[in-house]
């Protein structure tokens, strides 16, 4: 292979693929032939240097003579047999001294350049020209000009297409292209064959190149060559004519002239030049040629009589033969003087002649296009017709296989300068498949030439593969050069690969491959290598990386020990290889400690980790940068957190958390993903510890944050989305949660692997819609979170979901599965007696009382009461409450203020709880209101508006219990007969209602009736005509809220309202007479 390289001269222009603009504007004035014949004879006859034979000089020729190119133009095509027959003219030719020029030869070559020059601009001009008449619709002047373009691209470029330079090619469609444009706009011309005829020769010459080699402006004309042919006026423009007989019109009475134009009868024209040599010998010899010697016999001597005449025309009819014989093989291959075989006779040159002479004509013309496409710089292309020939005959020979692998491997060497990299790489490994066959006498140089060019093809494609996320590809090429570089036992270089290829595996999660192919790299490191003292430091580094992706490997496979393991036999060999305070020595540490804390040993951790924190807060002091890299120190406060929540030092978790925050806005600001983890967890543990105010501002934070990194099923959005409805119904924002939870359930089943449970949502979810009296939707969630439990076999959540669902049923009316619920609950729970049992008693109580049943109720609250067990303790605040209303309702006053003074205790006491106390102390009012002592019941509110009055009581859950305290005073002025009062409290209650439900919510509508209600009622103690405005007032109020309870379009569920509202304006209309 050595001895084929560079035999290809380039073109004298650039015609390569980047020629695009050959086609909107032909001002390219270069259209000489692909290549230098001169240079490229010389490097042709050198391709044979193999074979050990000098090159004879032909007598009387120079060392450069000119030789036919296979790309040439139409010179060549339509003159080939012109060196043939001149070389054996009859008549007398003068000849020039050597090195000597004659006049005649300078004023030909000068009349062909400007002849050249002249079809070039016409060319260019006609076809601009064409397409100016084209586009103001004259037809006739556009076909006139474009085919005058087409005349003289084609005496310029030649009649065979296959030998077009890329320029040529594309110039040429075009204006095919435009020919058909104007036949197919041309209303005269009915039949639209010859715009169909054109559109098709252009579509084959722009097929002719593959598309990989084309610039995009001929891919975009193929493809509206392709839209036009799909046009229905082509598509139905009948049968084609046939086309005439063949004749041999031409051939007998046509011209030299007509035939080299047409390209009609080349072969009759080399035959012709053959027997013209014959005449030319007669001539010269004054004898006649052919049949007239025969005839003549007595003039040759008159020696040999007859026989001889006879003899002397067997000769010359053999000799004829074997020329036309000649001409044709010629005709047929041409290659011989491509290669530089004309001269040579050693038995590898008759080989390849042989070979390439016995080709079928489409193989040898399949060659000929390759070597043209070579020339162009097409290499998929001339790919494609190389592989063609893979399976032809001539390759069982050496010399042919060679000469195939040196094309091929010039394929790839243009390729890969032209970043055509596929290309290149499949050139590569053909060659070197090639060379395989003859591995014996191929020399190690070409062997090692292919093979690094496919070992440098597969690692671009990788790289450019893992660019564009596609990591299994990448993986099959790095395969692939790393068998290539262990062919030539390169241990470094393959591991290298191996370690990119475990890589790759990695981010496609096949931990398990990927572990498997890091242990093989340790193997082959440790190939020859007795001890770690010996290993080179080249193996080393890598061996390091090989423990250090083998040990994440193990930490994703959760083989918790096998990570372990690999660290302590890791952080030895990055001690001894860059020291004890190195940046991956302390990298390293942090991620031991962090598996560490996944083993349980947190002891160990939190060791490696106060030696890290010293050591950073050393460098910090000293003003230098980080020891390690941020996301590394990030993982230590993580970890240092998770260890403080092991133990159960949340506020020292919380503290980390915050400086982990100050920590990313500082370092990492555009890290949006890792601040939002970080606000995420550091508003849960605020959360937990009640400060429900602060946490919520960071959790919104972080799922607005989230919303923009990521779509709406990714399971970190449905966790930020679940923290903030779950704090925003804890802060009693009702209508929030309601639609943060609607959202969260709509999406919760669709994501995978969800770090929430969607059965504590369901359940969350239906404690809302019960609080919000969405009884339904509640029976509905409660009921999909029991399904969703009993796969779960969380024996305590099924038990909360149960009570939840047997309220639920209760408060819908459904008595009989509510009582089901209770007992199922109270028969499971008799044994231990946990806190929910006691919940469950409390609340079958209350649906006791609801039927009816209020002493059976009573018994059940008095055992609570009774027990000693902690676990009641939560439950007996509202049994004191549940007494204290039925002693009230019986009128015993004084047992249900006792029975709320206790409640009260429990509250304040066990555990506080502003809400219940509220409660309480609005139930113990209106039991004075009872006895009417107005002013205690005015006290006790008072008290509680102060408590509801205190700074950071601000929030929506707030503001609504002062509204209820509010009514509650209202009702108290009412009744001792302050009305005034009575209407302002009621105001101020309706006011904050409207501000923080909305105008159009069921309670505000309530409320609506109970102001006009007291409007009415201080209307009656005036006169009619002071009474008449507040009437109106109130009648209007009411209407009001009649119409919006009617537009809820749940009659039933407001059928008290809409009756009360109904009532209390029939008494209008009475009273307004």
């Amino acid at each position: 292979m050595s001895k084929f390289k560079n035999k290809i001269g380039r073109s004298g222009y650039a015609s390569g693929d980047d020629a695009s603009d050959v086609i909107s504007e032909l001002s390219h004035d270069e259209t000489a032939s692909l290549t230098s014949n001169t240079s490229k004879s010389s490097a042709f006859r050198s391709r044979m240097s193999r074979f050990g034979k000098k090159k004879r000089k032909k007598e009387g020729a120079s060392g450069s003579g000119s030789t036919p190119s296979v790309g040439s133009a139409s010179k060549t095509n339509s003159k080939s047999t012109t060196p043939i027959a001149a070389s054996t003219s009859a008549r007398p030719q003068a000849v020039s001294p050597p090195g000597s020029v004659s006049s005649a030869s300078r004023r030909s070559k000068h009349s062909n350049q400007s002849e050249e020059k002249r079809l070039q601009k016409d060319a260019k001009s006609r076809f601009n020209i064409g397409l100016v008449y084209l586009k103001t619709g004259d037809y006739s002047k556009a076909q006139d000009n474009l085919e005058h373009s087409l005349y003289c691209h084609v005496q310029l470029a030649g009649h065979n297409p296959k030998m077009y330079t890329n320029q040529s090619l594309y110039q040429i469609a075009s204006v095919r292209e435009k020919l058909g444009d104007c036949y197919l706009g041309n209303t005269a011309v009915v039949d639209k064959c010859l715009a169909l005829d054109h559109f098709e020769e252009a579509k084959r010459l722009l097929d002719s190149v593959h598309p990989e080699d084309a610039p995009d402006n001929v891919k975009e004309m193929l493809e509206r060559v392709d839209e036009k042919l799909k046009l229905p006026e082509l598509s139905h423009s009948g049968v084609r004519k046939k086309p005439p007989p063949v004749t041999k019109k031409y051939e007998m009475q046509g011209n030299d002239k007509a035939k080299k134009t047409l390209g009609i009868g080349v072969a009759a024209v080399a035959v012709g030049g053959a027997a013209a040599g014959g005449a030319a010998a007669a001539a010269n010899n004054n004898a006649p040629v052919g049949a007239a010697a025969a005839t003549a016999p007595t003039q040759a001597n008159g020696k040999k009589g007859l026989k001889g005449g006879f003899e002397k025309f067997g000769h010359n009819i053999e000799k004829f033969g074997k020329e036309v014989a000649g001409v044709g093989l010629g005709i047929k291959s041409g290659f011989e003087e491509i290669l530089g075989l004309e001269d040579s006779d050693d038995e590898n040159a008759s080989g390849l002649r042989a070979s390439i002479s016995n080709m079928h004509d489409e193989e040898a013309e399949a060659l000929k296009i390759a070597i043209s496409h070579i020339q162009r710089d097409n290499h998929r292309t001339a790919l494609n017709h190389l592989l063609s020939l893979k399976e032809c005959e001539a390759m069982q020979n050496w010399a042919f296989r060679a000469l195939m692998a040196d094309y091929m491997m010039q394929v790839a060497d243009s390729a890969l300068e032209s970043s055509k990299t596929g290309v290149a790489v499949e050139s590569y490994e053909e060659a070197l498949a090639i060379l395989k066959q003859d591995e014996d006498t191929s020399e190690e140089e070409d062997f090692s030439k292919a093979r690094k060019g496919c070992i440098k093809g597969h690692k671009m494609i990788a790289i450019d593969c893992e660019g564009f996320g596609d990591f299994r590809s990448a993986i099959e090429q790095r395969k692939r050069a790393c068998e290539l570089l262990e062919s030539e036992n390169k241990v470094v270089p393959a591991c290298h690969q191996l370690i990119s290829i475990a890589y790759n595996l990695g981010k496609v999660e096949e931990y398990d491959k990927s572990s498997v192919i890091l242990s093989d790299v340790c193997r082959k490191l440790f190939k020859g290598v007795t001890s770690l003292d010996y290993m080179p430091s080249d193996r080393l580094h890598l061996l390091v990386k090989a423990y250090h992706m083998r040990a994440i490997c193990f930490t994703k496979m959760a083989k918790w020990k096998l990570a372990l393991d690999q660290y302590d036999e890791l952080i030895p060999l990055v001690a001894k290889e860059s020291g004890r305070g190195s940046l991956d020595y302390m990298s390293l540490t942090i991620r031991k400690a962090a598996l560490l804390v996944t083993l349980k040993n947190y002891a160990a951790a939190t060791e490696l980790l106060r030696n890290y924190f010293q050591m950073a807060d050393i460098n910090d002091g000293a003003g230098n940068e980080l020891i390690v890299g941020p996301d590394d120190h990030s993982l230590a406060l993580d970890t240092s957190a998770a260890i403080d929540l092991k133990l159960g030092k949340v506020d020292d978790a919380i503290t980390t958390f915050e400086k982990k925050l100050a920590f990313l806005e500082e370092h990492l600001p555009q890290d949006k993903e890792m601040k939002s983890d970080a606000m995420h967890k550091l508003g849960c543990l605020l959360s937990y510890k009640k400060n429900h105010e602060e946490a919520l501002p960071l959790l919104q934070s972080a799922l607005d944050t989230r919303k923009f990194l990521f779509d709406g099923r990714n399971k970190f959005l449905i966790e930020s989305s679940w923290a903030v409805a779950a704090t925003n119904q804890t802060l009693g924002d009702t209508d929030k949660a309601l639609a943060d939870y609607e959202i969260l359930l709509e999406k919760i089943d669709l994501v995978e692997d969800s770090p929430i449970n969607s059965v504590v949502v369901h359940n969350s979810a239906g404690k809302l819609f019960f609080e919000d009296g969405k009884i339904e939707a509640a029976v509905s969630s409660f009921t999909k979170a029991l399904e969703g439990v009993e796969s779960q076999g969380d024996d305590a959540l099924k038990k909360n979901i149960m009570l939840n669902l047997a309220n639920a049923l209760a408060a819908k009316g459904e008595i009989d599965g509510a009582f089901d619920l209770y007992e199922d609950l109270e028969r499971m729970g008799k044994r231990k007696r946990t806190q929910l049992y006691y919940f469950t008693l409390y609340n079958k109580s209350l649906l006791l009382i609801k039927v009816g049943e209020k002493e059976q109720a009573k018994d059940i609250l008095n055992d609570i009461i009774e027990t000693r067990s902690s676990k009641a303790d939560d439950t007996k605040g509202n049994v004191y409450i549940t007494l204290g209303i039925l002693s009230v309702e019986e009128k015993k006053i004084e047992s249900g203020l006792n029975y709320y003074e206790d409640a009260l205790a429990m509250f304040v006491d066990e555990r506080y709880d502003i809400s219940s106390i509220t409660q309480t102390k609005k139930l113990m009012a209106m039991a004075y209101l009872e006895t009417k002592k107005y002013d205690v019941a005015i006290t006790i509110l008072e008290d509680a508006l102060t408590e509801l009055s205190q700074p950071g009581m601000e929030r929506k859950f707030y503001q609504l219990m002062k509204a209820e305290v509010w009514n509650c005073m209202s009702k108290v002025y009412q009744r001792r007969g302050d009305h005034s009062s009575a209407k302002n409290f009621a105001k101020l209650a309706l006011q904050t209602y409207k501000s923080e439900l909305g105008e159009r919510h069921p309670i505000t509508l309530r409320n609506v009736s109970n102001v006009s209600v007291l409007l009415l009622e201080e209307a009656e103690g005036l006169t009619k005509s002071e009474a008449k405005s507040i009437i109106d007032a109130a009648k209007f109020e009411m209407e009001g809220a009649l119409g919006a309870f009617l537009s809820l379009n749940d009659s039933w569920a407001y059928r008290f309202d809409v009756a009360s509202l109904k009532t209390n304006l029939g008494l209008v209309a009475v009273w307004q007479g």
